[in-house]
């Protein structure tokens, strides 16, 4: 080594890393994890000959964190690459690694669940580029939550993004459950000329007639190998396992969801548990409900929020099926003798919570679906006429436990269940196939593979999105169709070009998330440090989610003090609460404090504050004070008889299920 190459180097504990070298590394942050799925975060970073330096991420998720860790949800740490404004102090942090973009792939949580909270906490995101769809979705959530959204870029397949003079990002269309799901392309350049193609498929299948939106098309994915240097390919792991079930198709899972519903034609009432986001599975439940000659009823506030970011991102596709109204006017429509609810809940949102029972008057947030399962439904309540579509599959690193209590909860209160085929069997329940996975599987994954080394022959794969085992299934396909592989793990730089795919000798540092806690307050034994709103603490915790450090802790309430900050809020306030109220925001009254909901309305309190102190009993000043202490009072004494009464129906439905 020379002289000069001395001088750029940096040395750790017997580990020497270059910096200011010319390149492109890929940054694996989050996403190919020890154990669990989730937390996809990846940077792309490079250097050009002039040793200016520029970073592009792309997606920021939740990992789903096991219950018994006491963390509600973990993010890719990734504190190093953004500026910092610690929300109790205004002490200013800068990014070590300054990012000069944010790209999402999709619009699921594990790709972009991060976002809210890591504003939570004082940092400042880089400018966002995304499909319309997810930018819809974005906008709509952050509103929700009293929060303004961060500068969100709407992009289209084949647009040109720009990151300084050497790096340039181009999207392309990729088909996945969730609708305007993308890939990337990034082609950085030394010197003028192309260093290295990364691709990033993001969570993606190669079927090119999706029912909703754009799809994946093999001509535009072979035009863009053709047009551009590609050395690097990354590929999603989720479904790769080797002689796994093939697809059945969008026309032939309508067609057994509606086999399995004319089976059951005694069961009036249709439950079918989403994902919210899975835009292209829901299209499954539209259209056998169109071939059935009703409408379905989308029941829930994530539901609601998906049909209004397809509405305002352009996909009318549901609109003359869905119906318009409140669920009960929908249950009481005798137009309509066949009723279709569409509601959330797939991986039994809150009954975890619920089993473990932080308290009998703790408000819980709960699914649709989940609600149901435990008779606390306000609308629905389930027997023999009910018939419940489970079409998405039980995965045990999410719902391995709880999936199936729930659809045996359903069971024993009469209703029909019947579920995808997810491995094992479940009860005595009928298991037939209602849909496929949003993922790529082992067949299409090795024509993939043929035809990416045909214009691409000396690119190496990478396999992502996937926990060691899911990532050498990929591995073995890739292989087996003569592709050439380099594995990566969390926190791993991996120098790529031409030829090249080498992870980097690096100092050792622990893999670490930013964990979420929420902190209830307990009605029984009242805590005067937690506000009625509840808390959300922030800490930094290991790979075995054990706590390291606390970073700070927030109020569940919208931001006030922040360039995120609303003018107007939602008046849903416990930001937290993202499925207890099921209701259509746009439609949601405008609620009242308690001394006006005591006379009717701001004005008609007023007046009578007005008209008492003119009888010189009581002052303007005084009489306002005590009929807000009467309302107050009269409000907790309804609020108190109301969780009387919640706890005897919490506790009737555990002396049932014993």
């Amino acid at each position: 080594m020379s002289k000069n190459d001395k001088k750029n180097m940096t040395k750790w504990n017997r580990a020497a890393v270059a910096v200011n070298e010319a390149g492109t590394k890929v940054e694996f942050v989050g996403g190919v994890n020890r154990d669990r799925i989730g937390g996809n975060c990846m940077v792309i970073g490079h250097t050009n000959e002039k040793g200016e330096t520029v970073r592009a991420m792309f997606d920021l998720g939740s990992l789903f964190t096991p219950y018994e860790s006491g963390f509600t949800a973990a993010y890719p740490d990734v504190s190093d690459y953004f500026d910092r404004t610690d929300p109790d102090s205004g002490q200013v942090t800068k990014a070590i690694k300054p990012t000069a973009v944010l790209c999402l792939t999709h619009a699921h949580e594990d790709h972009i669940g991060a976002l809210m909270n890591y504003i939570r906490m004082g940092y400042e995101l880089p400018p966002i580029k995304a499909s319309g769809f997810t930018r819809s979705l974005i906008r709509k959530a952050f509103a929700q939550m009293g929060m303004q959204p961060p500068f969100i870029e709407k992009i289209n397949p084949g647009d040109r993004i720009m990151i300084g003079t050497d790096m340039e990002i181009e999207p392309f269309m990729v088909s996945h459950s969730v609708v305007d799901a993308m890939g990337f392309h990034t082609l950085t350049k030394v010197d003028g000329k192309p260093y290295a193609g990364i691709i990033n498929n993001g969570d993606f299948l190669v079927e090119e007639n999706m029912p909703v939106g754009q799809s994946f098309n093999f001509e535009t994915y072979t035009d863009l190998l053709k047009r551009k240097l590609t050395t690097n390919v990354q590929i999603d792991s989720t479904s790769t396992v080797p002689n796994g079930s093939e697809r059945i198709g969008f026309e032939q899972a309508v067609q057994n969801t509606l086999q399995v519903i004319e089976a059951n034609s005694d069961r009036s009432l249709i439950v079918s548990p989403v994902i919210s986001r899975s835009v292209e599975n829901i299209a499954i439940d539209i259209a056998a409900a169109r071939k059935l000659g009703t409408k379905v009823y989308l029941e829930g506030k994530w539901l609601q929020l998906v049909k209004q970011a397809m509405t305002d991102s352009g996909h009318l596709d549901f609109d003359d099926v869905v119906y318009r109204g409140a669920l009960d006017q929908y249950l009481a429509d005798k137009g309509l003798k066949r009723k279709y609810v569409v509601c959330t809940g797939a991986f039994a949102q809150g009954l975890e919570e619920y089993n473990h029972n932080r308290s009998d008057l703790s408000n819980i947030p709960m699914a649709s679906a989940t609600r149901m399962a435990l008779g606390l439904h306000q609308d629905i309540r389930l027997g023999r006429n009910v018939l419940v579509l489970a079409r998405q599959r039980i995965i045990d690193e999410i719902n391995g436990k709880t999936g199936p209590q729930m659809l045996q909860m359903m069971a024993a209160q009469g209703a029909k269940v019947v579920i995808t085929p997810c491995g094992r069997q479940i009860g005595d329940f009928e298991q037939v196939r209602m849909q496929d996975s949003g993922h790529i599987n082992a067949r299409a994954l090795g024509n993939l593979v043929d035809v990416i080394r045909q214009h691409a022959p000396e690119a190496i794969f990478t396999p992502i999105h996937g926990n060691p085992q899911q990532c050498g299934h990929t591995k073995q396909i890739i292989e087996q169709h003569g592709g050439k592989v380099s594995l990566a793990e969390n926190l791993e730089v991996m120098k790529v070009g031409r030829k090249l795919a080498v992870n980097e000798a690096q100092p050792y540092r622990p893999v670490t998330w930013i964990a979420v806690k929420n902190i209830f307050q307990n009605p029984i034994k009242p805590n005067p440090n937690i506000p009625a709103e509840g808390l959300t603490e922030f800490w930094r915790i290991d790979d075995f989610y054990m706590p390291i450090e606390k970073i700070c802790e927030v109020v569940n309430q919208p931001i006030t003090k922040s360039p995120y900050a609303l003018r107007t809020v939602s008046s849903s306030q416990n930001i937290l609460d993202d499925t207890a109220e099921d209701v259509i925001l746009d439609d949601e009254p405008m609620r009242l404090s308690p001394k006006e909901a005591k006379f009717g309305g701001r004005k008609k309190w007023k007046k009578a504050a007005a008209e008492q102190a003119g009888t010189g009993r009581l002052s303007k000043k005084e009489y306002k004070k005590k009929k807000a202490l009467e309302a107050i009072a009269a409000y907790q004494r309804s609020l108190q008889a109301d969780k009387q009464n919640n706890i005897q129906i919490l506790r009737a439905r555990k002396e049932k299920l014993r």
